[in-house]
């Protein structure tokens, strides 16, 4: 969830319906999953969240892809990301508390990773471990957990900030953006992958980064933080910072979120205020734009064919809409989604 989890009080674990821990038990679909776009749709409260998929190539849609391959199980409350890694897919449910691992290809069901806190999202680090950020069941003591990826249990817990979100990898470190959750945060958590010491870095003028990436097209790489604001502030504002020093950020229209990377030419964009926008250049060459108009909650972007698929939550309670669009704002199309898309993958 984004800014729909702010208002939200804890919930019961919905209960997961499946076959079994690790034995598959149902009977393998044909559909074929391995490439597409891929849509996390968080569902409505008191129900499930589902994935969507679809085929570039053909139009094809697909609705509810956990549930055709597993009999109708369910995922439950707010699915809130999608992670593919070596064959895997890992769906992080924030209101089970739990991440559901699937084939990659099938969705079918094959473990899940529990004992969680309000997780957000999943960061492979090598073949054998990933992170798992989490706000914690009082939505204010973070974490990021260590994963064993042979068993699927957690083995390591590391202190972050205030609701910890998305998490990118920079070598020998990983910088996770602390949100805030229920309340303020302007820091970042950088946590060294050899020994898994973390420490919080101060974010000088933006309030409660959501989501960041590291810019590799520029020399030295950039750290490059979209924060959100606060919603209790009584003029909240979002920022883009870049965390390098002497490099200004700029303002950004509050609840701005989903920072993508294009890293052929450096361009930034993002999604704020019921608008695409585009961040390019640097220095006091750089530029901020409105690529054009279109609600968006969750955003995605084709580096190879230069489109940008925008999540379209639709007032979160009826079925959701991914609109699609070249980058000078050309409308190409568009297909149906679960309830409350918040997040697209982009897989080739």
């Amino acid at each position: 969830m984004k800014v729909k989890l702010l208002f939200l009080s804890l919930i019961s674990t919905v209960f997961f319906i499946a076959c079994g821990e690790k034995e598959p038990c149902c009977t393998l679909p044909t559909a074929d999953y391995s490439k597409g776009v891929f849509v996390v749709n968080e569902g409505p409260f008191g129900g499930t969240g589902t994935i969507s998929w679809y085929n570039p190539d053909t139009g094809e849609t697909q609705d509810s892809l956990f549930e055709k391959a597993n009999k109708g199980a369910v995922l439950g409350q707010f699915v809130q990301s999608l992670t593919f890694f070596k064959g895997k897919g890992y769906i992080v449910v924030n209101g089970a508390n739990r991440v559901v691992v699937v084939d990659a290809t099938t969705f079918q069901y094959l473990d899940t990773i529990g004992g969680l806190a309000l997780p957000r999202y999943f960061l492979p680090l090598n073949n054998n471990t990933a992170y798992i950020s989490q706000w914690g069941l009082d939505g204010l003591t973070g974490s990021v957990v260590k994963v064993d990826l042979g068993t699927n249990k957690v083995i390591k817990t590391i202190p972050a900030g205030s609701g910890p979100e998305k998490m990118v990898l920079a070598t020998d470190r990983v910088y996770v953006a602390n949100s805030g959750g229920y309340g303020k945060d302007s820091t970042l958590t950088e946590i060294m992958l050899g020994d898994d010491s973390a420490q919080i870095l101060p974010i000088v003028a933006g309030i409660n980064p959501a989501t960041l990436v590291l810019n590799t097209y520029e020399t030295p790489a950039k750290l490059v933080c979209l924060c959100k604001g606060y919603f209790g502030d009584p003029t909240p504002a979002g920022r883009l910072d870049f965390l390098l020093p002497g490099t200004p950020g700029v303002e950004a229209p509050a609840y701005s979120d989903d920072l993508m990377l294009d890293g052929d030419s450096g361009d930034l964009f993002f999604i704020g205020d019921g608008k695409v926008y585009k961040f390019s250049g640097t220095g006091p060459a750089a530029s901020r734009s409105i690529l054009f108009s279109q609600a968006a909650y969750g955003l995605g972007y084709d580096a190879d064919q230069n489109l940008l698929y925008c999540a379209d939550a639709k007032g979160f309670t009826g079925l959701g809409e991914v609109v699609i669009y070249q980058t000078d704002g050309t409308k190409l199309g568009s297909f149906r989604t679960g309830i409350a898309p918040g997040e697209v993958i982009i897989v080739k």
